[in-house]
Formats: C-alpha cells, sequence, structure tokens
C-alpha cells in the first residue's frame, strides 16, 4: 500500500508554492525562487537564488552602487531547444564611469565585491528571456555611487572582464545548458565560489542514479518552459531522498532543498511532456560527496 503524502518525512524539503506572480503588476513578469519563511528547511548563513522571466521593456535597478559581496546575473533565451536564441537588449552599466555594456546575447554577468554596477535597463525586448540572480549574502546592503565621501577610485580600463559570452553549452542528454563553470576563475573571488547551473531538460534520462550526500546545502528548482506561465509544467521528476530511499514525485514547479548530511537520489527525468528546466546550485567551491553503501 503506498504511503499517504502526509506521512513522506522529508516532504518538507520540496517547496511547492515557488512562482511569485507578484512582479506581473509592476513589470509583467513572474519569478521562482525559495522565498522565506522556510529557516527550518534552509540552514542559516545559504542563500537560494531567484529566477524572472522578462517580458517586457522596464528599468530594473537604477541607482549605481556597489556591495561587499559578489552577485551573479544569467541572461538566457526563453526557447528551451535552443538556449542561444535570444531576442533583446539589456543595457548594464558598470563603474563608476557608467561604463555601457549590451546584453545581446546568452551572458553570464559577475559584479564583484567594490565594483560599482547599473542602471540595469532592460530596453528591449522582442521575446522574453530569463535572468538568474543571486546574491552571496543572507542580507542585501549596498552604498551608492557618492555615498562614501572618502572613496578612493581609480578608472578603470574596462570592464569587459565581468561579462562572460559563450555561455550555453551542449550536455550528453540532448540538452543545453548555462554555468559558472564558464567564467574564469579568476574573475570571481574565492569565497563565492559556487556551482551554479541550468539545464534545459528535453527528453526523459536518469540524471543521478546512486544515493549519495554532502558537507553543503544543494538546491534544484525545476519549472516549465513556457515564458508565459511559469506554473505550466508537463513532465515528471522522481527524486529520492534519505537512507529509506523514499520516493517524490515533481510535477508542478519546485523548489528542492538538500541541507547538509541527507542522502538524495537517484534523480530521474522519468516524462517529459514539453521541455522544462532544472537550476542546481552546490554551495560549495569544490564538489564532494559520500555515497549510500547498500
Amino acid at each position: 500500500m503506498a504511503r499517504k503524502k502526509a506521512e513522506l518525512k522529508y516532504e518538507k524539503y520540496f517547496l511547492k508554492d515557488v512562482i511569485n506572480d507578484g512582479l506581473k503588476k509592476e513589470w509583467g513578469g513572474q519569478a521562482i525562487s525559495a522565498g522565506t519563511g522556510h529557516d527550518d528547511v534552509i540552514p542559516a548563513g545559504t542563500k537560494a537564488p531567484a529566477i524572472t522571466v522578462v517580458r517586457k521593456p522596464y528599468m530594473f535597478h537604477e541607482p549605481t552602487h556597489k556591495h561587499i559581496f559578489t552577485e551573479y546575473f544569467m541572461f538566457f533565451g526563453s526557447n528551451p531547444l535552443d538556449m542561444h536564441e535570444f531576442d533583446a537588449d539589456v543595457e548594464y552599466s558598470f563603474g563608476a564611469e557608467h561604463e555601457k555594456h549590451t546584453i545581446d546575447r546568452p551572458m553570464i554577468v559577475i559584479a564583484a565585491p567594490g565594483v560599482y554596477h547599473c542602471p540595469l535597463n532592460y530596453a528591449s525586448v522582442g521575446k522574453p528571456f530569463y535572468c538568474v540572480e543571486m546574491f552571496m549574502t543572507t542580507k542585501y546592503s549596498g552604498v551608492d555611487l557618492g555615498e562614501d565621501l572618502y572613496e578612493v577610485k581609480t578608472p578603470e580600463q574596462n570592464y569587459n572582464r565581468y561579462f562572460i559570452r559563450d555561455v550555453i553549452k551542449d550536455n550528453k542528454w540532448g540538452g543545453e545548458g548555462i554555468s559558472l563553470s564558464t567564467v574564469p576563475e579568476f574573475i570571481i573571488p574565492a569565497g563565492a565560489k559556487i556551482s551554479l547551473a541550468l539545464t534545459a531538460v528535453r527528453k526523459p534520462y536518469m540524471f543521478h542514479a546512486q544515493a549519495h550526500k554532502h558537507n553543503f546545502t544543494e538546491f534544484f528548482y525545476f519549472f516549465g518552459s513556457n515564458p508565459m506561465d511559469m506554473k505550466e509544467f508537463d513532465a515528471e521528476v522522481e527524486f529520492t531522498f534519505g537512507q529509506e530511499q523514499e520516493k517524490h514525485v515533481i510535477n508542478g514547479p519546485t523548489v528542492v532543498v538538500v541541507p547538509p548530511g541527507i542522502y538524495h537520489c537517484p534523480l530521474n527525468y522519468a516524462e517529459v511532456n514539453k521541455p522544462f528546466y532544472c537550476l542546481e546550485v552546490f554551495m560549495t567551491s569544490k564538489y564532494t560527496g559520500t555515497d549510500l553503501k547498500t
């Protein structure tokens, strides 16, 4: 007899109400994030990313500012069958000099600590696109240009090194993805090195069969590929948790949190009627794992 959903020991790590429609009112978009109020699931000192679908032009962030932490941006198109497709212009200014960069293709942008950035203007949107944003901090704070009266600023030759191109890569399962692995190592400060990778899943396959655990936190974001409705999800993902091999079926947008020390996998993309996306985040500079002995 199948166990009732309420009896599943690890159900709390599968966050279901993760699509934010609030962006529709101001900017006409949607987003997926882990949200707030999950202190019993997300370990302290850990930050989860957010993914926004941009459907129309708007100014996202205007004041030029800097942080003491690293910030990641991934820009990519909304066609899961061709992630190279990008029909938009994003204007992103960097430095106190307001050096303007135009993002007109999939790109990763790194806002390193102390580097001024913004305005960030979604200037032209021919087709919807996605932006993954992650702050390496548990509490957002910034310093606007001009607030630090004693700051010494030296002009940069240019800020091109923070704009990484050629970021879409094929994978062995017939899909594509975008990952921080394409960013040169010297761009990312040592304390902010993580694995952040998004994959377009186009057909069924077993992603990871061996049950294992880590000493760091891991996130999985599953969401559909329709940029006009991120809640649309026509697939089944089987994700096994714990030494008990408790099986969970994901059939809607879901954020999965894997805290340190919890066994997980197999992760089986069992049914794919429409392509979907999976964003995977390892909060570690070096991947390690311990397999479950059976």
